[in-house]
Parts: structure tokens; C-alpha cells; sequence
């Protein structure tokens, strides 16, 4: 995996829990040349494979975010395809990658140690976002 997008993905996996559509919009941002859902769903698997996050959902009813205990095949398998009614992220529309839940990662401690040896991705490369405009408010 490129190092830059692993280091800023776990950076943002540090925060909370993730959305595919942070995993959409980092790769699409930081390796836009190699940008596809297949690939976005590649370098899910390569973080859990790599013991870096775990996968889960909010299962609503006032509840919090909770794991899946299923393997990664499983796991990937409900994020590309759909799950617990929600459309999967290889079913939905441009639009709708920002809004989808049907899954969350969290990093776990390994995740978090591999962090820690990178450091922060701001400090080693910058602000990847700083060249794109903000839309003004009227």
C-alpha cells in the first residue's frame, strides 16, 4: 500500500469510527491515478489483513457502534454488497458515498502503534486538502 494514504487513513481511523466514504475520498485524493471501489475495497483488506482495524456498524435503536465478529472476507463481502438493509458500496450512486453506512472501521491497537511509528501524515506531508477550494456560504 502507499505509505502516505496508509498514513493518513490511519491518522483518520484515529479519530473514530470511519465511513466508507472517508476511505472513498482519501484514495480518491491521495493516489487518484489508481482510484476505483475495487481499489478502495483492496486497501480495506490490506488494513485488516494487516491487523490495523476491525469492522462494524451502528445497528440503530440508541445504540453505539459495534463490531462484526465475521472474517474479512465476510466483512468486505457486507461492505461491497449490502447489509442489514443498508446498499453496499459497489451499489450506490457518486452521491450517496459520503452518506453511506453501511459499515465503519476502528483502528485497534496494532492500527494505533502503527501510527504512532509514522507520526503525524500533516507534519510529513503536508495538507493534502489545502488546494481545494472551499465552497463560500451566502
Amino acid at each position: 500500500m502507499n505509505e502516505k494514504l496508509e498514513h493518513f487513513l490511519l491518522h483518520e481511523l484515529s479519530d473514530d469510527w470511519t465511513p466508507i466514504g472517508t476511505f472513498d475520498g482519501m484514495v480518491a485524493k491521495i493516489v487518484p491515478a489508481s482510484y476505483s471501489r475495487g481499489f478502495v475495497l483492496d486497501v480495506i483488506r490490506e488494513l485488516a489483513t494487516k491487523g490495523y482495524i476491525r469492522f462494524g456498524a451502528f445497528p440503530g435503536r440508541g445504540r453505539s457502534w459495534e463490531p462484526w465478529y465475521v472474517t474479512i472476507d465476510e466483512a468486505l463481502q457486507r461492505v461491497a454488497h449490502g447489509h442489514n438493509h443498508i446498499v453496499g458500496y459497489l451499489d450506490i450512486s457518486e452521491n450517496e458515498i459520503g452518506s453511506n453506512e453501511v459499515f465503519r472501521a476502528d483502528l485497534v491497537e496494532r492500527g494505533e502503534q502503527r501510527l504512532a511509528e509514522l507520526g503525524n501524515p500533516y507534519e510529513k506531508y503536508g495538507d493534502p486538502w489545502a488546494d481545494t477550494p472551499r465552497r463560500v456560504r451566502n
